[in-house]
């Protein structure tokens, strides 16, 4: 089993390319925001207004994920604790309040940056 933890432009290669390299392999891609597989590089053009429809930034959605690479999505989930030694995460469904806590054989982080002052 291998749980990734961040779904927007690494996250969700990385799954995708799990998926070919082993079509029986249990992925489990954990996403904080609502999106995944997110151009956000192209965020400039969407505010500049060449790209109009931000939709168009998403090369998969959560449920194109789940239908083409058999990959478990979650969105909207935040992770809020990794223990390495028991080889288990724990996670938060922002918006339904379910949590989870999932094992894992391993573990991918692909949670991006943030930018700071």
């Amino acid at each position: 089993k291998i749980v990734v933890i961040g779904g927007v432009a690494g996250g969700a290669s990385a799954a995708a390319r799990l998926r070919r390299l082993d079509e029986n392999a249990e992925i489990l891609l954990l996403q904080s925001g609502p999106d995944v597989s997110f151009a956000s590089c192209g965020m400039p053009y969407y505010i500049g207004g060449e790209i109009t429809d931000r939709n168009k930034m998403a090369v998969q959605t959560p449920s194109s994920l789940r239908a083409r690479l058999n990959i478990d999505v979650r969105v909207n989930t935040l992770v809020d604790k990794i223990d390495v030694e028991a080889k288990t995460v724990n996670a938060k469904n922002e918006r339904t309040g379910e949590t989870l806590h999932e094992s894992y054989d391993h573990l991918i982080l692909a949670v991006g940056a943030k930018p700071f002052k």
